[in-house]
């Protein structure tokens, strides 16, 4: 199975966007979860904005555990 990217942010410009990216990537190296989620930015197709993505690198091995899901809720991500 390949990697599952999901869109979690939008920002208008791609300075913005990269800056959530430095924010999320440290969430997630601080929480040792960066060995299996990544995050990346780019540009909108056909719009002028730009997305943030949290890529799952390991989509086989389930869902997300309690931890991880707790994790994503401090950053804002998860109900």
């Amino acid at each position: 199975m390949s990697a599952c990217r999901i869109f979690v942010l939008g920002r208008k410009g791609g300075d913005d966007a990269f800056a959530e990216v430095q924010r999320l990537a440290a969430v997630l190296v601080r929480a040792r979860i960066a060995n299996r989620y990544g995050v990346s930015a780019r540009k909108v197709p056909g719009q002028g904005a730009w997305g943030v993505y949290l890529t799952d690198r390991t989509p086989e091995l389930g869902p997300p555990s309690l931890a991880v899901l707790a994790v994503f809720r401090s950053f804002g991500l998860a109900a």
